[in-house]
């Protein structure tokens, strides 16, 4: 077994399991939960699930994705994903304004603009976008089935993803989830030029390095967010204890500013700027990893 991100062997390895609700969308009927285990690298600090979905387990799995469906079977085992949450981060305007604060800084910060044309790579519904991200053409490519907001154009087919020269390419909150997010990322690269921007940003949650542990003020936004039930919040407290170390959920890449630089260096680009930064959302206040690269 090797890092995904560097090839490293140096490897440590906690035993888990696959969780229910994944297992409930990957495999409906199956018994028993898979095992896996959860790797860490010690060379470039990426954590990853040893258990890797296939093509056809990442379809199932993010096929029409937060609709009704999804939202009641995840409530089964994720006793707090209620109708309500699930509706809040789907369509909470203040949490979409907090990420596009963190893009809106990373590329003021590198006096990045005039962004005519742009891509959101795995952007669902395209609400990422603001004013002057793309000026001229919005475009998101997306396997979720679901229908983009008005001004952005869908795009469903990867070739087609060709046919259009973009000034910039994000990729918001998706290399956590990615299989693969090495061969992903090459594939980005085949669509963008030489003088295309990207931007990737992704959950700041390493379990090796930040700890598993809820802090006491981390509670404590959770008890007192009124979008939550108390009691469902309890009900699944008690049933994680009974559970192994972080069972595999929908997250199963864990980045650090170490790792993300290595994937960007390591196939062929060049670092602009990452960053660490606060956004605030229905599920509390998270820190984001957020990286800017160019092609070398």
């Amino acid at each position: 077994m090797k890092s995904l991100i560097c090839n490293s062997e140096k490897l440590r390895f906690v035993n888990t399991i696959v969780s229910d609700f994944v297992m409930a969308r990957i495999a409906p009927g199956f018994k028993d939960n898979y095992k896996t285990q959860l790797c860490f690298c010690e060379e470039c600090s990426f954590a990853f699930y040893k258990y890797r979905l296939n093509e056809k387990e990442e379809f199932k799995l993010y096929y029409h994705y937060r609709d009704e469906e999804y939202q009641r079977l995840r409530e089964q085992s994720e006793y707090w994903y209620t109708k309500k949450i699930n509706n809040l981060i789907n369509k909470d305007k203040f949490a979409l304004e907090e990420q596009k604060k963190v893009i809106r800084k990373i590329l003021k910060d590198n006096s990045i603009n005039n962004i005519e044309i742009a891509l959101d790579y795995g952007g669902n519904e395209g609400r990422t976008f603001f004013d002057e991200l793309g000026t001229k053409e919005k475009y998101v490519f997306d396997i979720s089935g679901l229908k983009t907001v008005e001004g952005v154009v869908n795009i469903s087919n990867y070739e087609d993803l060709k046919n259009h020269s973009y000034n910039f390419i994000m990729c918001n909150m998706l290399f956590e989830h990615l299989t693969n997010p090495v061969l992903v990322m090459k594939k980005i690269s085949a669509i963008g030029g030489k003088d295309t921007v990207y931007y990737i940003e992704v959950p700041s949650e390493n379990p090796f390095l930040r700890g598993n542990k809820f802090s006491i003020a981390k509670h404590l936004e959770l008890v007192f967010n009124p979008n939550y039930n108390l009691f469902r919040l309890a009900k699944y407290y008690f049933k994680t204890r009974k559970e192994p170390f972080m069972p595999m959920k929908e997250h199963i890449n864990f980045f650090t500013i170490e790792s993300m630089k290595k994937m960007i260096e390591l196939n062929g680009f060049k670092v602009v700027d990452i960053q660490e930064n606060s956004e605030k959302g229905v599920l509390g206040t998270a820190v984001v990893l957020s990286a800017l690269y160019k092609k070398e």
